[in-house]
């Protein structure tokens, strides 16, 4: 398993920008940013409910790449009918 480490760069800009950065290099986005961040984003206080929050997204994100999506405004109307 690859275990990346940060650069004292990257730890100067995220101390510098409240623990999150948008890094565009070479025409390809990344958002780097620090667990205490992305807990309070994802609202996910344990680790349990951290390794849980991360599950979801990377079921979601093979639904995406396996085409098990809906268009928006379809969700968007069952949600008005409830």
């Amino acid at each position: 398993m690859i275990k990346p480490q940060l650069t004292d760069e990257q730890r100067q800009a995220l101390e510098q920008h409240h623990g999150m950065l948008q890094i565009d290099e070479d025409g390809r986005k990344y958002i780097l940013m620090s667990m205490e961040v992305h807990r309070e984003l994802m609202g996910v206080g344990t680790d349990a409910e951290l390794q849980s929050s991360l599950k979801a997204l990377e079921t979601g994100l093979a639904d995406i790449e396996a085409g098990r999506t809906r268009p928006f405004r379809d969700v968007l109307a069952v949600l008005d009918s409830v």
